[in-house]
């Protein structure tokens, strides 16, 4: 028996540009009508480790509150003091970018239109944002993460939040923020260094 083999051609990507665009704008008047969720819509754990779509929809909701976690913990743990209250101040917008995008992936799992027809399932698997494609990305994320410097592990999130964009508009801003904070942290002072103090006892050169 043959297997079929989905892929996603010329045609598909065509077809669906019209229809993101028009999925995005009803998700952005569905946000003017309710407001602004709070904390995004979680997912059924029992429809995920299955192996299939669903699972890639949890990877990057993963990727998404991953980095926020790690911009939230820099804010608070690295930046210097004096700074960090701006930084601080702009990430309450972030968050609140970052929870759209997640709740915009779930309308792919949720929706009226959930599934591999979704236009937005479509233009993710149009990115290479799906399958084994995505899971590689993951896997380069993760061992930057354990593996190097912060500049680079914020550096790692730029080729996959530029992919994502086109497809989830509310990213943007995450990115230049993340830029704004990998900048800060790669050419200032590093807080958790400067409170260390080490030559309190010692300065002849502030007499």
């Amino acid at each position: 028996m043959a297997t079929t083999v989905e892929t996603v051609t010329e045609h598909d990507v065509v077809t669906t540009k019209e229809e993101l665009e028009a999925w995005k704008l009803a998700m952005a008047r569905r946000r003017q009508r309710s407001g602004d969720p709070g904390r995004p819509p979680q997912f059924d754990p029992k429809r995920s480790g299955k192996g299939d779509w669903e699972d890639d929809i949890n990877l990057l909701v993963a990727l998404l509150k991953g980095l926020r976690t790690i911009m939230d913990y820099l804010i608070k743990n690295r930046v210097p003091v004096g700074p960090d209250a701006l930084f601080g101040n702009e990430f309450s917008k972030v968050e609140q970018n970052i929870n759209w995008a997640i709740s915009d992936l779930y309308d792919v799992v949720n929706g009226p239109k959930a599934g591999k027809k979704h236009p937005c399932w479509i233009a993710l698997e149009a990115r290479e944002l799906t399958g084994d494609s995505l899971r590689l990305k993951m896997a380069e994320t993760d061992d930057r993460i354990n593996n190097s410097p912060v500049p680079a592990v914020l550096e790692r999130f730029d080729s996959i939040l530029g992919s994502l964009i086109p497809v989830l508009y509310s990213l943007e801003p995450v990115k230049e923020f993340k830029e704004a904070l990998e900048s800060r942290i790669k050419h200032s002072g590093d807080r958790a260094i400067q409170t260390l103090d080490i030559f309190r006892d010692q300065q002849p050169w502030n007499k």
